[in-house]
């Protein structure tokens, strides 16, 4: 059984939407330790050529992760599960590929050299992510990279935002470095704060 904070995720975000753009703002996060935004793009981008398609899971309203990727030159595939997110996102940064959905059943098609979920899987509860995470990895191409954030153990833990329960759910970070092997991706986790940053290898010349 699920915790009710679990369930009302979507509809948190989906409730408080102004509030969260206005909480979350439109700066990318600097010089905070582990979640020095401006650092971790540039790890997760590079090398990328310009144009280099990126999968943004989680999205919210673009900003501000989304909107620094296409500021970089990247095309960018953003899906959320929030209604009210989703269309600020495509109000705001048109140049974006923003698109309605729950990560939990259905991922757009294709490969990319980047597929991101910052501050978004682990909203999911530890079961949910065991399914979710290898359909992540299954879209990420040759060369490409996957990064997410993650809890350093299994489990849930219960904040607040805005007087609401907050939910965030966790696998232990063995169980994470073992699904990112078998789904052909490097598994490199840094940082207490749980930050991964994985890679599938380049396929050798036959």
């Amino acid at each position: 059984m699920t915790h009710p904070a679990a369930d009302r995720i979507i509809g948190l975000y989906q409730d408080g939407a102004d509030d969260w753009i206005r909480d979350r703002g439109a700066a990318l996060r600097q010089d905070e330790g582990d979640w020095d935004e401006v650092a971790w793009l540039d790890r997760f981008t590079a090398g990328w050529p310009p144009g280099a398609r990126v999968l943004d899971v989680g999205c919210g309203s673009g900003w501000p992760m989304g909107a620094a990727l296409l500021a970089r030159g990247f095309k960018v595939v953003g899906l959320d599960a929030s209604p009210a997110l989703i269309a600020h996102a495509r109000e705001t940064l048109p140049s974006g590929d923003w698109r309605l959905g729950d990560m939990r059943q259905a991922l757009p098609e294709g490969r990319f050299h980047g597929v991101l979920a910052w501050h978004s899987l682990f909203h999911l509860t530890p079961e949910a992510q065991t399914h979710v995470l290898p359909a992540l990895a299954a879209r990420v191409a040759e060369d490409g990279r996957l990064m997410f954030t993650a809890g350093p153990a299994h489990g849930e833990a219960i904040g607040e935002w805005r007087g609401e329960p907050l939910y965030h759910g966790s696998l232990d970070p063995e169980a994470y470095r073992a699904l990112l092997t078998e789904a052909g991706l490097t598994a490199a986790n840094a940082g207490d704060q749980g930050v991964w940053l994985s890679r599938r290898a380049i396929l050798s010349a036959k």
